[in-house]
């Protein structure tokens, strides 16, 4: 499993539905930590990891999309915390090339909400449109120690 404690900082803490921490302002001097997971298919057999570090608008992380029996995505996120959303460049591995993408996600009510990404007919890539709306939901998770 991925790493995102710090042991300067206390772990978030579940109040009900939300992330007593997800709850705090992300503009802070200090570095805030989140981690999230997303389950889909049938049998909940894909599944979608990120972890996020924050830090004053700088936003950087692992997001790695592993679904059954398909080859997976793993690689980073860089980029902005800007009016609450999270405009990130993820630089990842699949089928042994390198990608990358546009992700924009939301904290919201103590979960990560993501704009789908969609396919561009024209060039045939997987892009975020500006005008999605956050449907993709991530469960926060405990960030466990290497």
């Amino acid at each position: 499993m991925l790493s995102c404690q710090n042991s300067n900082q206390r772990e978030p803490q579940a109040t009900g539905d939300t992330l007593s921490h997800a709850e705090e302002p992300l503009m802070t001097n200090q570095e805030q930590k989140y981690c999230f997971l997303r389950t889909e298919g049938t049998q909940r057999q894909d599944s979608s990891y990120i972890q996020l570090a924050i830090r004053k608008e700088t936003v950087n992380g692992v997001y790695n999309v592993i679904p059954a029996e398909k080859d997976a995505r793993r690689g980073t996120v860089l980029g902005k915390e800007k009016d609450g959303m999270l405009d990130l460049v993820w630089t990842f591995t699949q089928e042994g090339m390198q990608d990358t993408l546009r992700v924009v996600f939301a904290l919201q009510d103590g979960k990560l909400m993501q704009k789908p990404l969609s396919v561009d007919t024209t060039t045939g890539r997987q892009v975020t449109r500006d005008t999605s709306n956050f449907s993709v939901v991530y469960e926060p998770v405990d960030c466990v120690a290497d």
